[in-house]
């Protein structure tokens, strides 16, 4: 899984040299991207969030809905038919 995962990030590196060259030297100076992947997860799932409407995001807010539990429900309702990797992961 993380092998093909790395293939795809360096195909889009490869693109990234071969359209620009200089930017793809400025990403390589870059230290912190742990720091930043967690950023964009959050934001992503931020994202989603406010796909919700309002009552649904208060029950999250106070705790009445663990969306964290129906996410899991979700993946073991569709286990059987396939295992898809998401850009919310963690």
């Amino acid at each position: 899984m993380v092998q093909e995962l790395e293939s795809s990030a360096l195909e889009i590196l490869r693109g990234l040299d071969r359209s620009d060259g200089s930017a793809l030297a400025k990403l390589a100076e870059v230290e912190d991207w742990r720091r930043i992947a967690a950023t964009e997860l959050e934001r992503r799932a931020t994202a989603f969030i406010q796909s919700l409407d309002e009552a649904t995001v208060r029950a999250i807010a106070e705790g009445k809905i663990d969306l964290a539990r129906l996410c899991r429900t979700v993946r073991e309702e569709a286990s059987p038919r396939t295992s898809r990797p998401s850009s919310f992961t963690r």
